[in-house]
């Protein structure tokens, strides 16, 4: 079971790291940038479960004013391209339910931002391994769509009530095709010269989060959730194991030591120059309640119920006497 005061003090390390400005750094003492900073703010909204949280509100106040006037926004204020984070910032004014007029703004670039698609013609030997003709969503602006970008793309505008949009339709497409055979995602193709990819679990995670609450259960999820029960077990980076865990929790399919694994992420993280991008989503991966935050619900059957007079877990309500550009890599 991961100890409520090893979650609070992983909250309390994410306060001390929030810049003066209101934003969250990748690494302490350099500025504030988007992606640490909306992650932040999801997270402790999550922990704290209340929508008015003081510091979650000053980092979604400090993404408004890096917000470009075409809706974007870039990787902080002094790099304002690429706009892949502006998913993210819009999740948390959502989840804060601030700034309505920049949600509005950054919504339309969502829609009208498109991943550059080729035609089959254009892919003879099918080298790219993929439908190459689906439109997502790029990391970059004039690049073929991404599996990232596009799951976030599809969180953010399903979270503001645009699910059924043509756009948010054709992106889950892209996600079911681009599928490893074998189980789980890649970060962007399936197979290159015919040759399959292995599946990551970062990606996996994200990929099923943006499906959960949109189809029921199919073979593509059961294996996705085996890769990822498979995979986990020997995990502890941050992005791998916090995606990974947070996409089977949508899909009621946590590990019964997924608590042990945060426990041990979250103490490996604590005190780390670039801990707060890496806290926030462990954080994230913790808590049930961030699914919400998300426009997720858990989906499946045997939804672990809460306990009347039990107390309190990241997990839910545990009875006294028991119950339920940062890396991918290693470090």
């Amino acid at each position: 079971m991961i100890l409520l005061d090893t979650i609070e003090s992983a909250r309390r390390e994410l306060l001390t790291l929030q810049d003066p400005s209101g934003g969250w750094a990748y690494r302490r003492g350099a500025p504030p940038c988007s992606e640490p900073t909306a992650l932040a703010g999801l997270a402790l909204l999550a922990a704290s479960a209340r929508s008015d949280d003081p510091a979650a509100r000053r980092g979604a106040d400090w993404l408004a004013t890096i917000q470009r006037t075409d809706g974007s926004l870039g990787v902080s204020a002094a790099v304002p391209e690429p706009g892949w984070a502006t998913p993210l910032a819009l999740l948390l004014w959502k989840a804060a339910n601030v700034h309505g007029d920049r949600r509005a703004s950054a919504e339309r670039w969502l829609l009208a931002r498109k991943g550059r698609a080729l035609s089959r013609t254009e892919d003879p030997n099918h080298i790219a391994g993929h439908d190459v003709s689906l439109v997502g969503w790029p990391w970059v602006l004039d690049t073929h769509s991404w599996l990232e970008p596009t799951a976030t793309a599809i969180l953010a505008l399903g979270r503001v009530g645009r699910g059924n949009h043509p756009r948010v339709v054709e992106g889950l497409s892209l996600i079911r095709d681009r599928a490893v055979d074998s189980g789980g995602w890649n970060y962007g193709n399936k197979a290159v010269f015919g040759r399959p990819l292995r599946a990551q679990p970062g990606p996996t995670g994200l990929a099923l989060l943006s499906l959960a609450t949109t189809e029921p259960r199919s073979p593509v999820i059961d294996r996705a959730i085996g890769y990822l029960h498979a995979t986990l077990p020997t995990v502890r980076a941050p992005a791998s194991l916090g995606w990974g865990l947070f996409g089977l929790r949508a899909w009621n399919a946590l590990p019964a030591d997924a608590e042990v694994w945060l426990a041990a992420a979250l103490s490996a993280v604590a005190g780390r120059a670039d801990a707060a991008p890496r806290l926030a989503l462990l954080l994230l991966a913790a808590e049930e309640r961030a699914l919400d935050l998300f426009g997720r619900a858990v989906t499946g059957s045997g939804a672990i119920s809460n306990v009347d007079k039990g107390y309190r877990t990241p997990f839910g309500i545990r009875g006294n006497g028991g119950g339920h550009l940062f890396e991918t890599g290693a470090s």
